[in-house]
C-alpha cells in the first residue's frame, strides 16, 4: 500500500510539473477566419503546441480585431501582420520584431473586366480605381511610379463594384478576390490581371512578429510557437482536406459567410506564396525585401523615421 501511496505521489509530482513547464500564448491573425491561417488552424486541431509545452490562444479575428493594434496593447503574445503594418508600428514607437517570414512576395493585384480595356499601368490615368484604405501604399506606388492620376475610392468587403461597373478597376488578392471573382462566374479570359510584382512595387505580406520584450523574455516559446506553425504549414499543403476541414470548423464558428470551395481555392492559390519546390519559402525574411519596404514607405510618406537597422527589426528564431 506504501509503494502505491509512493507513485502515486511520484506521478502527481510530474503531472504538476509538466502543467508549470506549459507556457501560454496569445495569437492574433489579421483577418476573419479562411484558409489564409490553415496552417495554425491545424496545428492547434492536432495538438501540436501543447504537445511542445505551449498552451495556444487563438484570439477572436476580423476587422473588429485588428491585429496591430492588438499586438501594440499587448492584448496579443504573437500577431500575424503585414510587413507594411509591422513597418507603420515601429514608426509609432512599438518594437515589433518579424520572427519569421511567411509570405515572400505579394499577392496584391489591380484587376479590371477585360472589355474595359485596362492592359498596362498608362491605362488607369483618370478611370476610377478602388482600393482599401489600410493597403494603399503599393497602388499608390504603381500610380507614382507610372505617373498616373486615377480616381481612387474606398473599398468594401467584395468585389462587387467591379462587377457591377462601379470601378473601372480594384485591388485584389490572388488568394481571396480573385478567387471570388472566378467563383462569381467570370472567366479567365474576361478579367485582366495586373500583379504590383510585376511593375516592381510589390513587398512580402504576411509574418510572425512579437514585441522585443516578448522575445527577450520568453525566446524559448517564441521559437515553439514558429517551428510548429511551420510544421502545420507543411502539413496543410501537403493534407489540404485536413486543412480545409480545420479552416471550416473556424468558418462556422465564426458565421463567416464563405465555403468549402472558397477555402479549397484559396488554399491552392496561397500554395506558391507558401512553397517552393515543395519546400517552405520561409521563414527568413530577405534583407532587400526588407529595405524595399523602407524606401516604398518612406518615398510616399508613409515614413519619417529612420527605421531600425535589418539585423534588429528580424530576427530567425529557429537557427
Amino acid at each position: 500500500m506504501r509503494r502505491v501511496v509512493a507513485l502515486a505521489a511520484v506521478l502527481l509530482l510530474c503531472a504538476s510539473t509538466a502543467m508549470a513547464d506549459t507556457q501560454t500564448l496569445r495569437f492574433q491573425p489579421h483577418w476573419v477566419p479562411q484558409a489564409q491561417f490553415a496552417g495554425f488552424y491545424l496545428a492547434k486541431e492536432m495538438g501540436w503546441y501543447q504537445d511542445a509545452g505551449l498552451e495556444l490562444e487563438i484570439l477572436p479575428h476580423g476587422a473588429e480585431h485588428p491585429a496591430p493594434a492588438t499586438l501594440a496593447r499587448q492584448e496579443a503574445d504573437v500577431a500575424l501582420l503585414y510587413l507594411t503594418q509591422a513597418l507603420e508600428l515601429r514608426e509609432q514607437g512599438v518594437d515589433v520584431v518579424n520572427v519569421a517570414q511567411l509570405i515572400q512576395d505579394s499577392s496584391l493585384v489591380l484587376v479590371s473586366l477585360a472589355e474595359s480595356g485596362i492592359l498596362v499601368p498608362e491605362d488607369l490615368d483618370g478611370q476610377r480605381v478602388s482600393r482599401w484604405a489600410s493597403f494603399s501604399l503599393q497602388p499608390e506606388a504603381l500610380f507614382r511610379t507610372y505617373g498616373v492620376h486615377p480616381d481612387t475610392v474606398d473599398q468594401g468587403a467584395t468585389m462587387a463594384a467591379l462587377r457591377t461597373g462601379a470601378v473601372a478597376a480594384a485591388t485584389a488578392t490572388r488568394y481571396n478576390e480573385l478567387v471570388e471573382l472566378y467563383l462569381s462566374g467570370l472567366d479567365p479570359d474576361e478579367i485582366e490581371v495586373m500583379p504590383l510584382e510585376d511593375h516592381g512595387v510589390g513587398l512580402a505580406e504576411d509574418g510572425i512578429y512579437v514585441l522585443e520584450s516578448t522575445l527577450r523574455e520568453r525566446p524559448e516559446a517564441v521559437r515553439t510557437f514558429v517551428e510548429v506553425s511551420l510544421r502545420g504549414w507543411e502539413y496543410a499543403f501537403a493534407h489540404p482536406d485536413a486543412a480545409v476541414d480545420a479552416v471550416m470548423d473556424r468558418v462556422i464558428q465564426a458565421g463567416e459567410p464563405t465555403n468549402r470551395a472558397h477555402q479549397r481555392l484559396m488554399l491552392e492559390a496561397l500554395r506558391p506564396l507558401y512553397l517552393e519546390d515543395e519546400a517552405l519559402r520561409g521563414p527568413h525574411l530577405d534583407r532587400q525585401d526588407y529595405q524595399l519596404a523602407v524606401s516604398l514607405m518612406r518615398n510616399l510618406g508613409h515614413l519619417e523615421w529612420e527605421p531600425v537597422p535589418y539585423e534588429q527589426f528580424h530576427q530567425d528564431v529557429t537557427q
